[in-house]
């Protein structure tokens, strides 16, 4: 499945723009500001449903518009049919943000919607999977689970819904020093069982990760589950009232990310003891066993997004980027139009904004 062409409206910098895109290789060239991340950022809208730069999305919308589409045709290469998706936000003066996800022009729940056409991202922030915050790498977990099972989007969904009302209530508790038993039992109930759900897939992804040869750097992932259950909130009961918060569970996760030091010979945490160039080539895996998974469960490739990445990475680097595009439709953004004429890519179309 590639995507064969787009339509922008009032999106971001996009007042109005349509792309058609090479079933191969297309590179997206302009100055910083001309829209190249705005551009990648409703590819992967399209693909999941949601943004990677932004959790306000009023701040998809033109400035002084009410609503923002994002339109994309997606279908096989070599058919002429093709499937529309359809993303549209309404931001209206005194009203509620709304999203509506269409499928040929029919609403969906954004569970059903995302996934149609999988993605793998690949920006200069990602780096920080492996050197920034845990929330960082929970997110790369979700942005391959939510694209690859249904079953771990409705769970993740649903878990975030029941976490933001328990945590209101324990608001409530904090304000008025009364708990009501039966309202937080509805909700543990569905923070249990949708919890224990994340935990057992985010578990077996990890698994996959390990298990993969690893030809650029070998690391391993180590699982800081934080498992939710009846004994772990009630353990937690008092302190999370003072905190307000959810103690306990998968957006307290992490995942630690080790390599075996040469002399030592002892695991290190690659995000204080290996190099800049290290935890580049450790980015460069995760991309890889994201790809390879899509492709083996999927049975079929990925669309690839990269952003800017190439101003980032060395030409050793850049090898192996080069290496991630082979067979899969590649969008490429990138601010020197120099690097179409070092770097040899075959059957590449290119669009120059800001022109």
């Amino acid at each position: 499945m590639i995507v064969k062409s787009l339509i922008l409206q009032n999106f971001r910098s996009y007042k109005k723009a349509t792309f058609d895109f090479n079933p191969q290789i297309t590179v997206i060239v302009g100055p910083n500001a001309a829209g190249k991340t705005n551009l990648i950022e409703s590819l992967f809208l399209l693909a999941t449903g949601k943004s990677f730069r932004s959790e306000k999305e009023k701040q998809l919308v033109y400035f002084g518009e009410a609503f923002c589409r994002v339109k994309g045709a997606i279908g096989i290469a070599s058919q002429v049919d093709t499937e529309t998706l359809e993303i549209v936000v309404t931001d209206k003066p005194g009203e509620m943000l709304r999203k509506k996800y269409l499928v040929n022009g029919v609403p969906r729940r954004r569970v059903d919607f995302a996934g149609k056409v999988p993605a793998v991202l690949f920006t200069p922030l990602d780096l920080d999977i492996v050197s920034g915050q845990p929330g960082v790498r929970r997110r790369f977990l979700d942005e391959v689970l939510e694209q690859l099972d249904l079953v771990y989007r409705q769970a993740l969904t649903t878990y975030t819904k029941a976490l933001r009302q328990r945590n209101a209530l324990l608001n409530q508790v904090q304000e008025t020093g009364v708990r009501d038993e039966k309202r937080f039992a509805y909700w543990d109930d569905l923070l249990i069982k949708n919890g224990g759900i994340l935990t057992q897939k985010r578990e077996e992804l990890i698994g996959y990760i390990n298990n993969r040869e690893k030809k650029l750097f070998p690391f391993s992932l180590v699982y800081d589950k934080s498992v939710i259950s009846e004994d772990r909130l009630a353990q937690y009961k008092h302190a999370e009232v003072g905190a307000g918060v959810t103690l306990v569970g998968p957006q307290r996760d992490d995942v630690l990310i080790q390599s075996l030091n040469s002399i030592s010979k002892q695991m290190e945490d690659v995000k204080y003891f290996c190099s800049r160039g290290q935890q580049r080539l450790v980015t460069l895996e995760l991309k890889l066993s994201q790809i390879s998974l899509f492709k083996e469960r999927l049975e079929s490739d990925p669309i690839l997004l990269l952003d800017d990445i190439f101003s980032e990475l060395d030409s050793t680097h850049i090898g192996h980027v080069l290496q991630m595009m082979d067979r899969c439709q590649t969008i490429l953004t990138t601010t020197h139009k120099e690097f179409i004429e070092t770097v040899s890519l075959k059957k590449m179309d290119v669009i120059e904004l800001g022109k």
